[in-house]
């Protein structure tokens, strides 16, 4: 029986003296400390090629010379022996005088290189340097600055064993046939696998493609297929239309037998889901649910997508959960298919939510992606956040919100271990960058997020949102560009509808010196980690401070850090959210009258736990057994959790949190129960585990009927 189906558990009051043992055996366990991987941004000797020649480049990161402008591209996979060929030229802008091209290419025969010079075609050395993935191609004159040349290779390699690349996948049909597809998942390094490019999230360029296949094949790409040509031997090439600016990681193609459905979304965009031809009964709810988000998505950002379809498709053999591919997003089956005959609601909300998710990078990520992996938060904390603000308006049935908070908890967890890492995280090497794409990046942005739009208002918050996504269009951005958009709108009065003084936005509640959102963020996304604040209240005085929440015994790993935190806090007296930034370690707020609680962190809006020190913890007690409906659900489920939290490292003693969840047994709302659960069912596992019967006993005397 899994936990959520159990009934919510009530204790004895008298519970310190009832548990001495249990109290012995919950003892924090510590982890230790990840290891980090060395940087390799640069070679440590001399760069030499694979032909003993030295090398021009000696760097990770490509040299910004020479950027490309516009990729011509043709592939042909061969899906028998399962190996590809192509041809690329590349248009180039000079920035600066250059004798070398460097880009990158991976595991991949080049040959043919030549350089289209304004005098004529002359041919390229072409060196290669495995340990970058790197190729120099040396003209035997230097690239003047300002001209205009292209490069062009041929090239040929085998399809990837791997998920990564231009991979080999395959599905058995109802018959037992097996059947071969090739397709594309370029995020983060992989581009270079299936081409020559310059394969770093700032060399945005435009890209014209063309596939070549048997007729017995389809082939789809970012962008519409304008015609299709007969070539010799039977085979087709289609020739798809250019793509907007954008990076090599988001560039798509996939040749297959799939079958797709369409429908066309109330901005004229056309929205197609493809998937193999037995499952194709299963696309109609993500049809629905692409059209609906998509056009959501439209009117909230004010910015048209820019493309003139959007595909979905289901992949048979796919590794990542799902890739915001720009017009080609790619799907997990089991993250796009539903079954109406089989499917769950569970089933449901989760495929709502990653659609949800890739279609919000069609602008936050693609329109505007970040210049560096660093950075790789802003595309992914962002259309995490953005899955629950989309689900909440589109989809209310699903109660998205009671998730929301599930995976702060877990960012939490994670953020909690000394091998933690900040959101914003120097990388250079591919390793470093596929580690990246972890809960940290994705939840604690997500959550980090969430809490500056509480804190700045959602109406200020959209505001610099849209003017950020409008000013760096088809540009590349770093955690400033964002920061800056947002104290824009902070600073300035905007006429807006909402939370207005005289018909204009303003920080009502803050009267501080001017706000400065950069200095609030950086303390959030350049260090690990998050704040315990610790709050004492003495008569009308409460006592704050604040230090880092560790799991660790090592004190000295605590040192040194300190957050700007936008508190909210509600009492007793009112239920007004009163807000208060806490800039250094320790602070006093004064409260204009005498009351019986105060609650910190309204609604868990933001991403930091709570001690309530002193006579606290009994006051918060004794709200919850006898008026817990004074302060909302998620209030409660973060009681819960920071709790029990603070017991796992000795702060809280145990009775002190299993008297707070007494009060479960008048709990109806999903997220606290939840939490309690969650708190809970690990106890009775280590009473089980001990075979402590007269204790689980002891536990369960007062359980709910």
């Amino acid at each position: 029986m899994h936990a959520c189906e159990q009934s919510p558990l009530q204790f004895p009051a008298s519970l310190a003296s009832m548990f001495p043992l249990l109290l012995v055996l919950f003892v924090p366990i510590l982890p230790t400390s990840g290891a980090q991987i060395p940087s390799q941004g640069q070679a440590q000797d001399p760069p030499v090629a694979t032909n003993g020649q030295p090398f021009p480049w000696d760097r990770m990161r490509l040299p910004t010379t020479v950027r490309p402008l516009h990729y011509d591209l043709t592939i042909h996979p061969n899906l028998t022996t399962l190996d590809f060929t192509g041809v690329v030229r590349i248009s180039l802008d000079v920035q600066e005088d250059a004798g070398a091209v460097v880009l990158h290419a991976k595991q991949m025969r080049v040959s043919g290189a030549v350089l289209l010079a304004p005098e004529g075609v002359r041919p390229l050395r072409v060196l290669e340097y495995p340990r970058f993935h790197q190729l120099a191609l040396l003209p035997d004159s230097v690239l003047t600055k300002g001209r205009r040349y292209e490069v062009q290779l041929e090239f040929a390699a085998n399809l990837s064993d791997s998920f990564h690349g231009f991979y080999k996948g395959s599905y058995r049909t109802s018959g037992g046939e097996v059947r071969v597809i090739a397709s594309t998942q370029f995020e983060a390094t992989f581009a270079r696998g299936a081409f020559p490019c310059f394969d770093e999230p700032a060399f945005k360029a435009n890209f014209t493609i063309r596939i070549i296949r048997e007729p017995r094949h389809i082939a789809i790409s970012n962008m519409p297929k304008v015609k299709t040509v007969e070539l010799p031997g039977g085979l087709l090439e289609d020739h798809f239309d250019t793509t907007v600016k954008m990076s090599t990681y988001l560039v798509a193609y996939i040749v297959s037998d799939f079958l797709s459905v369409s429908k066309t979304t109330k901005h004229g965009v056309k929205i197609s889901v493809y998937a193999v031809p037995e499952k194709i009964n299963q696309t109609a709810y993500a049809l629905d649910a692409a059209v609906k988000l998509l056009d959501f998505y439209d009117d909230f950002f004010d910015i048209p997508y820019p493309l003139p379809k959007q595909d979905l498709a289901a992949i048979p053999d796919f590794q990542s959960g799902a890739m915001e591919n720009w017009g080609l997003t790619t799907y997990r089956e089991t993250g796009l298919l539903f079954d109406p005959n089989r499917s769950s609601a569970s089933d449901k909300l989760g495929i709502t939510k990653v659609i949800a998710h890739e279609l919000a990078h069609q602008w936050f990520g693609n329109l505007v992606t970040m210049e560096w992996w660093n950075d790789l938060w802003l595309n992914e904390g962002f259309a995490k956040f953005m899955e629950f603000i989309s689900l909440d308006i589109t989809y209310p049935e699903l109660h998205v919100d009671d998730f929301f908070l599930g995976k702060c908890f877990e960012a939490m967890e994670v953020d909690s271990l000394s091998s933690s890492h900040p959101v914003s995280t120097p990388v250079e090497n591919p390793t470093q960058i596929q580690e990246m794409f972890d809960d940290v990046s994705y939840d604690k942005g997500a959550c980090i997020l969430n809490m500056l739009r509480d804190f700045l208002t959602p109406e200020a918050f959209e505001i610099g949102i849209i003017r950020y996504l409008k000013r760096y269009s088809y540009q590349n951005t770093v955690n400033s560009h964002l920061w800056e958009s947002l104290t824009d709108v902070s600073d300035s009065r905007v006429p807006m509808v909402g939370r207005c003084t005289s018909g204009t936005f303003k920080f009502g509640w803050y009267s501080d010196d001017e706000l400065d959102v950069k200095a609030i963020m950086d303390t959030w996304t350049l260090q690990e980690g998050f704040p315990l604040v610790t709050v004492e209240v003495k008569g009308r005085e409460v006592r704050l401070s604040q230090e880092r929440f560790l799991r660790t015994d090592n004190p000295s790993l605590t040192d040194g850090f300190l957050w700007q935190i936008p508190l909210t806090y509600m009492t007793s007296a009112s239920n007004t959210v009163h807000r208060f930034l806490l800039k250094t370690k320790t602070d006093v707020l004064y409260l204009p009258e005498d009351v019986d609680w105060v609650k910190f962190n309204v609604n868990m809006s933001g991403y930091y736990m709570v001690h309530y020190a002193g006579e606290g913890w009994n006051s918060i007690i004794k709200l919850l057994q006898y008026n817990h409906t004074a302060i909302t659900g998620n209030d409660r489920a973060s009681l819960i959790q920071n709790v029990f939290q603070l017991v796992s490292v000795g702060k809280v003693r145990l009775d002190t949190a299993l008297e707070l969840s007494l009060y479960l047994s008048k709990e109806t709302e999903i997220m606290a129960v939840t939490q309690g659960f969650g708190e809970l069912v690990p106890l009775y596992k280590l009473m089980e585990k001990r075979d402590m019967t007269v204790l689980e006993n002891q536990m369960k005397v007062r359980q709910l009927l």
